[in-house]
């Protein structure tokens, strides 16, 4: 085997009684190679098991904290406030950036907000659509 050993540091081929041992002493590392690639796959596979086991709690989590937010226990009457004042243009403050699609945005939350917004007459009192004002206005027109 030292002989092996020192072919190995050369750019020398094995004489012919030499390769004979080569290949004896590659069948232990070859059988173990081939065994630590299955334990890799192996273990591949259930990481991807835990990976995504994790993203379903993880998901799971979330959604029930969600139940928690005080968001949901707002009464209606304070969110109708809050609504009129993401929707009022005419609003203004250091804390307060009021958006001309506030009814489009608040409406598109959750079910509950968006009931609310529709339930809002004066949310709707004016609906801002940006138009084109080049020729693109025909294209668009053409795809609706």
């Amino acid at each position: 085997q030292s002989s092996i050993i020192r072919i190995l540091k050369t750019n020398c081929a094995p004489a012919d009684n030499e390769r004979d041992e080569v290949r004896s002493l590659l069948i232990d590392p070859r059988a173990e190679l081939e065994a630590v690639t299955d334990d890799i796959t192996r273990l591949q596979a259930r990481l991807a098991d835990v990976q995504r086991r994790k993203c379903e709690l993880s998901s799971y989590v979330e959604d029930l904290s969600a139940l928690l937010s005080p968001i949901k226990r707002m009464p209606p009457e304070i969110m109708t406030r809050v609504f009129d004042f993401c929707g009022d243009v005419h609003v203004r403050g250091p804390h307060c950036e009021p958006s001309r699609r506030a009814p489009l945005l608040l409406g598109s939350v959750c079910r509950s907000w968006r009931a609310l917004s529709l339930s809002m007459p004066r949310l709707w009192t004016a609906l801002y659509l940006d138009l084109p004002t080049s020729g693109d206005f025909d294209r668009q027109e053409a795809i609706f």
